[in-house]
């Protein structure tokens, strides 16, 4: 499969299936990307061969650019 944002979709998809996620108490801000989201990222990335992050976020589909950059 050569589509990030599907890749990612199934991995998350898989975490989410093995894992009880919970934020912890002392966060003051919600954070915009939950940690299962940001493992499932750096897992796609991996998977696909991307060993660079200016590669990786040239490669971003419009929902997960949208978490991750603070303004436009």
């Amino acid at each position: 499969m050569n589509n990030l944002g599907a890749n990612y979709e199934r991995i998350l998809e898989v975490l989410k299936k093995i894992s009880n996620e919970r934020l912890l108490s002392y966060q003051r801000r919600t954070p915009k990307m939950k940690d299962l989201e940001l493992i499932s990222l750096a897992l796609t990335a991996e998977y696909m061969g991307i060993d660079s992050e200016n590669h990786l976020f040239r490669q971003l589909p419009d929902f997960l650019e949208e978490k991750i950059w603070i303004c436009k």
